[in-house]
Formats: C-alpha cells, structure tokens, sequence
C-alpha cells in the first residue's frame, strides 16, 4: 500500500503560515524565565524561625487539640458540680452590676413584712423568721441565678463573695436566728423577731444601700 505523500503546494502553504504566524507580535512565543522574589530583610528572621520550628508543627498543633479537649472536659465537670464559670472579666463584670443593682422589690418586701408581722402578732416568731429568709433566698435566685445552686445552705449563701456586703450581712443575720431555731432548739422569740426583721429591712429596703 502507498501512503501518499503531502503535494509541494501544500507544504509552501504551510511554510506561508506559519511564517505568518511567527511575524504575528500579538503571539508570545518567548517566555521569560520566573525569578523567585526575594523576601525583605526584616522577614528574614522570620522565615529562618519558621524554618527551624517547621519539623516540630505537627507536636504544636496536636498539643493545642489536647488542651482545648481538657478545658472543655474540666468546663463540663465544673458544671455537673453545679459550679458557674464565668471569664475573668465578665465575672467581675457581673459582680458589679450585681453590687449597682442588688435591690429586692420594695412592694413585695413591704407585703412580705406584713405577712410576716402578722404571724409575729400571733406569737409564731419562728414561722415569721422562716418566711423572711425563704423570701431573702428568693430574692438572690432571682438575681444571681448562675450562683444559686439547691445544694447550697444558708451557710454558703452568707458566705458567698457574690453578694453585696451589706446584704451578706444582713442575710447572715437571718440565717443565724433560724439556724439557731432549727438545730439549737433555741425558740426565736420576739427578741430574734425584731432582730431578724431589721436584718430583712437591710437586706430588701433602698435606704439601706444609700
């Protein structure tokens, strides 16, 4: 079989364009060669640093995975130990609000007093004494409830640096009369009345932070 062999008109015809195309200045043919830039001289310091910790990357990183795993292990615990963690900053940030705005409602305490004035008149110190502290625990759950845990007692909640001094003080008060009451068996009387209702009228009333 005989392959047939391109004419000599068509290899001039091929000669013609591609001459034409190699006169054609639009086509870069040449390339120039790539040359690396070369970094300033303050980023070499840098880039030498970076060289020498390169092997050691691999160690860093998986020793970052390992202790975002235990803060985040250590954050669980805390909380099923019913203990609220707070960044540095927002927890003195809550701390200071809680000191600007700590204020029981006045209304409500007004009609707590009387309640509680009520069974006084009747002779039941001990229930008076009682309403006014489960009236004070109220009130700090309802503006620390991140503090207030059901395992807490009256000790720790007197003893917590989350609360005001002045109403610490006052809540310690209360606390100590009716403690007094339930484990010593030592009976309120009107004498622990007065004093565990002006501990209260510290603790719920404007006037008493002024």
């Amino acid at each position: 079989m005989t392959v047939a062999q391109p004419g000599t008109a068509d290899a001039e015809w091929l000669a013609k364009m591609h001459k034409q195309l190699l006169a054609d200045d639009s086509i870069q043919f040449a390339l120039p060669t790539l040359v690396q830039p070369k970094p300033p001289e303050w980023m070499k310091p840098l880039l030498e640093a970076l060289a020498k910790i390169g092997p050691y990357m691999i160690y860093m990183f998986w020793g970052a995975v390992i202790i975002g795993v235990a803060v985040i292990v250590l954050l669980i615990a805390l909380e099923a130990q019913g203990i609220a963690w707070h960044l540095p900053w927002r927890r003195k940030r809550k701390e200071t609000e809680a000191q600007e705005e700590w204020r029981p409602d006045a209304g409500a305490a007004q009609i707590l007093l009387s309640e509680a004035d009520a069974l006084a008149a009747r002779g039941d110190y001990d229930e008076a004494v009682h309403l006014l502290l489960r009236r004070s625990v109220a009130d700090i759950a309802g503006r620390l409830p991140d503090f207030l845990r059901p395992s807490l007692t009256s000790r720790d909640i007197a003893a917590a640096a989350s609360l005001p001094a002045r109403a610490r003080s006052a809540f310690s008060e209360i606390a100590r009369i009716v403690e007094a009451a339930l484990f010593a068996r030592r009976p309120v009387g009107a004498e622990g009345w007065r004093q565990a209702r002006g501990a209260y009228e510290r603790f719920a009333f404007r006037d008493a932070w002024a």
